[in-house]
């Protein structure tokens, strides 16, 4: 049996991470800088737009305002 490590006792989602790359949000919570930025990339990813190696945040927001104006319970307003 091996003996027991400082990074055992690491929660899984940190127990490589960098230190560099987190910080404290408003609540206390420690989450990644980078959240805003990979969030758009996944909701790209999610539009199907995939082959494009740059693109606008301003075309992600249209492309999600287009998908909300034609559902049939949309929200009233924009986002």
């Amino acid at each position: 049996m091996r003996e027991v490590t400082e990074r055992d006792f690491r929660m899984p989602e940190f127990r490589d991470a960098d230190p560099a790359d987190y910080e404290f949000r408003g609540d206390g919570k420690i989450v990644r800088k980078d959240r805003w930025e990979t969030g758009i990339h996944q909701i790209r990813a999610a539009l199907g737009d995939r082959v494009r190696p740059e693109f606008e945040i301003d075309e992600v927001v249209e492309a999600v305002r287009t998908i909300v104006d034609r559902m049939p319970d949309a929200p009233g307003g924009h986002i």
